[in-house]
């Protein structure tokens, strides 16, 4: 049984309201001149042809047979073909034959003034000649005089009494008592338009009539009046609306149609508990969808029935899918509509929409209120602002205008001068939650629209039309970003206070001055831009796990609003990032690098000129290759993120549903992407492919094929050459690539013995030939040499070194003393003859040979006051990479995880360059929204960026370490 409760039928009608609209469509006379016609087709006044007995139609609307010619068919051109008549013969009333005049007449004066025509006899057989007959008392001929009907007077002479009458435009005989004076005035039948106020035809023609009759309790007419009152955008001042407020209160009790809201019920309207529908995200279930029907009604207000569905608002024919609407998915779509659109079969007409939905086996429908934002009072739009006691809420509205509806008289030009149309359509749904989780209050229909003025018109101009369905529900997600933000943005503050300390420190400078605080801002931009795009992926995969999973509404669909905030903080973090990036670089190809070759002369009396420098050019060309050495593939990362997200069909997850599809089916091809979702997406699939990558890498690659890092510390052991660099002024790391064999030996000999093996590799020489090479590596993977350790019986070769103060200032006055054009000393200079230069070559080498002994000497402890010593961190100083102890007296070695030098490489700053590469990926991808471009830009991002890496690393190691560039790979 179906039970149609119309929830607040009973409540009064309001006061109904005025706003800006325009007319109906006033075909202005001077549209089109009297021998021209509106060409729909091409919205256009063109010409009937005389020559072919064509004449505009009365209409103004087609070219038709004129008064002295029949049909004859259609040319191939889609024109009439009209047949001209004898001149003793005239068209039969419906112009498909010519017909004999009566006796004694012509084609100018054919039966009297109350006479119909009659053409053919009772069975439709054709007459020879037109038989005139005279219509009785009461009745009238129609107005193509082919029958007699009722006369439209109360009266049985058929005449109206002036003195008690009026004859209203529509040729209808009311008592003028029944129409005040204020009735008659101009502005009654005046509409707003944009740009002025005009009469309407059709108010002048209908009003008054309306008014009458719906005084008369005629149903219909009360529904034509209410129409009129629409189509002025509830004006209550003048005009229908007006007439409606004056037959409320008046004594004739009439049940006027409900079509606007009591200023009392905007107050409740949107808290009342009356939906008791409970929705749920089951898919094909019937709770999971919200059906919306419409109650149709014409524009003499004949009611046409219910409507399903939200084709109504479907002006753009990509929206005709619209049936039911799915349970919290949102929708949007734009389109571009002409006047063209309007002017074909579709009619005005006018709708009131309703939630319809079952509850225990019962049918409800409810009546959702529309806020029209044209509605105007005086000057000010109150619909168009957030408080709710100032807005007017109607019932009935009205999609566009076809001016082919009003082309009330017969001699008026149909060129339309304005259209009217919904230019926009929002239905806003807010869903409770808590203990009311799963049910909704009261829908909201916005409405806005637009018009086609006169040049539009005649141009066929597109104009936007915009469709919105948008779900809603109080929500805590700023408030939680929020308190995310403020706590992780003071932790990072307080480690970049940190940082900035041990900074300060491991600079021998002073802990707080201008040059301490710049730093602190440095080291907290890229701090701030992990917080920024941590806290914001972790309130997107919130909103998509919780809204993908769900079965019941927890959460909806991303709001504006947090997609803006997603959109700006990924934008935001981008340049706060590269910007570390571009620090942490320039870090990198700034450092002091020195190589110490322990090689010595196997012939006492040679010098070390006589060692080969082949060993120390193969390890600067091993440093080399290890700058850019990654713990993961950037390109293969990209691939594979391109691949899920493109090939397998998960970029297909971001749709804006509640499933989850590798494949648009027949729903997800009108559903739309949803920016949070895709942003999601991209983090979960980047960081998953990562992770994969990471320990496939680490746990098998690293360990049984190979590790770049450790393969440089045994290259440095085999090649008998220790690494020296200062990362910042005394802070820096060691590589040891020399080794003492462990010996018992007696206190006194103790001495001698390490002075004798310092001298030596862990192989004994290392500037050797190929088979004493092959033979020390076999030895080495035997286990048969010494501990490669700076400290004896250890083979803890790479530390993390404070060095004294003293020892920088020696080292750096080794450097700065040597001539600049020394320090671009190259063979290239050598080949060309300079002889300037070319003796320069022994001042390098003896710059190269005494910056060796001097460091090979502090390694040795060999320097007096300037000594170290080797010890492990304290807990807190490793748990926040800090030095404690003061260095500028006794410098100080920490024992390290194996390869801490990897700081100032690719390798050790992974972390950093894998949210970079993440944040440049999001960030491309949420401004382009193209996953494919977003992989390629970041593909060559990180190419370029690591070939300008290798160059100035190269650049800044032949500078450093003093050696040749050229040989340098």
């Amino acid at each position: 049984m179906l039970i149609l409760i119309l929830l607040y039928f009973n409540r009064c009608f309001s006061e109904i309201v005025k706003r800006d609209p325009p007319d109906l469509f006033n075909g202005s006379d001077k549209s089109c001149a009297s021998n021209e016609y509106f060409n729909i087709k091409n919205l256009r006044c063109s010409t009937c042809d005389p020559s072919k007995n064509l004449t505009v139609s009365a209409l103004h609307d087609s070219c038709v047979c004129n008064n002295r010619s029949i049909f004859n068919g259609w040319d191939p051109n889609g024109y009439r073909l009209c047949l001209r008549c004898k001149d003793n013969e005239i068209p039969s009333l419906d112009k498909s034959f010519c017909i004999g005049l009566p006796n004694n007449s012509s084609p100018n004066t054919i039966c009297g003034d109350n006479n119909i025509i009659v053409d053919r006899y009772a069975n439709g057989t054709k007459m020879k000649a037109i038989n005139c007959i005279r219509c009785v008392s009461g009745t009238v001929p129609n107005q193509d005089r082919s029958k007699c009907i009722k006369c439209s007077y109360p009266f049985e002479n058929c005449l109206c009494p002036i003195e008690t009458h009026i004859i209203l435009p529509s040729n209808e005989c009311i008592p003028s008592k029944k129409l005040p004076d204020w009735t008659k005035v101009t502005e009654m039948f005046e509409i707003e338009y944009e740009e002025s106020k005009r009469e309407s035809k059709l108010m002048r023609y209908k009003l008054h009539s309306a008014y009458y009759w719906c005084q008369m309790k005629q149903f219909q007419s009360c529904q034509l009046l209410s129409n009129l009152c629409v189509l002025t955008m509830y004006q209550e001042l003048t005009g229908p609306c007006r007439l409606l407020k004056d037959i409320k209160t008046s004594k004739y009790n009439v049940p006027l149609p409900w079509i606007a809201y009591n200023e009392k019920d905007v107050q409740n309207i949107f808290n009342e508990d009356k939906i008791k529908k409970k929705f749920r995200l089951v898919k094909d279930s019937e709770d999971s969808y919200v059906q919306i029907v419409f109650s149709k009604w014409s524009l003499n207000g004949t009611w046409q029935g219910f409507v399903n569905g939200m084709k109504v608002l479907a002006v753009c024919k990509e929206m005709e899918f619209l049936t039911d609407l799915r349970f919290t998915v949102d929708y949007e779509n734009k389109c571009a509509v002409s006047p063209q659109d309007f002017l074909s079969e579709r009619t005005t007409e006018f709708y009131d929409i309703y939630l319809k939905y079952r509850l225990s086996n019962e049918t409800y429908i409810y009546p959702i209120p529309i806020l029209n934002l044209n509605y105007k009072i005086g000057n000010k739009f109150p619909n168009k602002y957030g408080d709710k006691s100032q807005w007017q809420l109607t019932h009935r509205m009205f999609v566009f205008e076809n001016p082919n509806d009003f082309n009330i008289e017969a001699k008026t030009n149909i060129a339309p001068t304005t259209i009217r149309y919904l230019k926009s359509a929002a239905l806003s749904i807010r869903v409770k939650k808590g203990p009311e989780e799963g049910l909704i209050n009261t829908p909201l229909l916005i409405l806005s629209y637009g018009e086609f003025n006169k040049e539009d018109v005649q141009n066929n101009r597109k104009k936007t039309f915009s469709f919105k369905v948008q779900f809603s529900m109080k929500s805590n997600v700023k408030r939680n970003m929020d308190i995310g933000l403020g706590i992780l943005c003071s932790a990072s503050v307080i480690w970049s206070l940190i940082r900035a300390w041990a900074y300060t420190r491991r600079s021998g400078q002073r802990p707080i001055d201008l040059i301490a605080v710049l730093h602190v801002c440095i080291i907290a931009c890229g701090h701030l831009a992990n917080v920024f795009f941590f806290v914001i992926s972790i309130t997107a995969l919130h909103a998509f796990v919780y809204y993908k999973w769900q079965a019941v509404a927890h959460v909806l669909l991303p709001s504006a609003r947090l997609q803006y905030l997603v959109r700006t903080y990924v934008i935001v973090s981008f340049p706060l990032k590269a910007f570390e990036i571009f620090v942490l670089i320039w870090h990198h190809v700034t450092v002091d690098i020195f190589l110490i070759d322990w090689e010595q002369p196997r012939a006492q009396k040679q010098t070390i000129f006589d060692v080969s420098a082949w060993r120390t050019y193969f390890v600067a060309n091993k440093w080399g290759e290890i700058q850019t050495v990654r713990k993961t593939s950037v390109l293969l990362q990209l691939c594979l993120v391109v691949f899920v997200l493109k090939v397998c069909g998960l970029e297909h997850w971001s749709l804006n549903i509640p499933e989850l599809h590798t494949s648009p089916n027949h729903e997800a091809k009108h559903a739309s992407e949803d920016r949070v979702f895709r942003f999601a997406l991209s983090v979960v699939v980047y960081v998953g492919v990562y992770l994969i990558q990471w320990i496939l890498f680490s746990g098998i690659y690293e360990r049984y094929i190979k590790n770049s890092i450790q393969e440089f510390v045994d290259i440095c052991s085999l090649a008998n050459i220790s690494l020296f660099v200062l990362a910042l002024e005394n802070y820096g790391f060691y590589v040891h690539g020399r080794l003492i064999k462990s010996i018992r030996v007696h206190e006194k000999l103790r001495k001698p013995f390490e002075n004798r093996f310092r001298k030596t590799s862990a192989h004994g020489f290392s500037d050797t030939d190929m088979a004493t090479l092959r033979k020390q590596l076999r030895r080495e993977e035997e286990d048969l040499v010494r501990h490669r350790g700076l400290v004896p019986e250890s083979d803890h070769q790479t530390f993390q070194i404070l060095i004294p103060t003293k020892l920088r200032g020696i080292y750096k006055s080794l450097l700065t003393n040597l001539p600049h054009e020394l320090s671009r000393f190259n063979i290239t200079n050598l080949k060309k003859g300079n002889k300037s230069v070319s003796g320069s070559g022994d001042h390098t080498m003896q710059a190269y040979v005494t910056v060796n002994r001097f460091l090979a000497a502090f390694i040795e402890h060999a320097l007096k006051d300037l000594d170290y010593e080797v010890r492990d961190r304290l807990f807190i100083e490793a748990l926040l990479d800090i030095e404690l102890h003061d260095s500028k007296v006794k410098g100080i070695f920490f024992n390290d995880n194996g390869h801490s030098f990897d700081n100032v490489l690719y390798y050790g700053n992974e972390l950093s360059l894998f949210t970079f590469n993440l944040i440049f990926f999001c960030f491309v991808e949420i401004i382009a929204q193209n996953y494919l471009l977003a992989a390629i830009l970041t593909g060559l991002c990180d190419e370029a960026i690591a070939r300008i890496r290798k160059y100035c690393s190269r650049k800044n190691f032949a500078k450093k370490a003093l050696i040749d560039e050229n040989f340098l790979l």
